[in-house]
């Protein structure tokens, strides 16, 4: 499981749907109800339901593009 508290990219197996799809920023919290862990997108309140929504694999957020030549001075 990815650390508490830290935003991730998820895949879910979107059961009504019957198809993967990737889902992101995801937050990976202690539950706001009850007792563990799930994982929330969008407002704290939403919480990703296994039953509806099963998280099956999970990624880092990648760092943004930083070039090394960027230049501030035209914007």
């Amino acid at each position: 499981m990815p650390p508490v508290g830290n935003c991730v990219i998820v895949t879910v197996k979107e059961h009504y749907r019957k198809q993967l799809e990737l889902r992101y920023p995801v937050w990976y919290m202690k539950k706001i109800y009850g007792q563990g862990y799930a994982f929330y997108f969008g407002e704290i309140g939403n919480v990703l339901m296994p039953d509806i929504s099963e998280v099956i694999a999970w990624m880092p957020m990648p760092a943004p593009y930083e070039p090394k030549d960027l230049d501030w001075s035209d914007i």
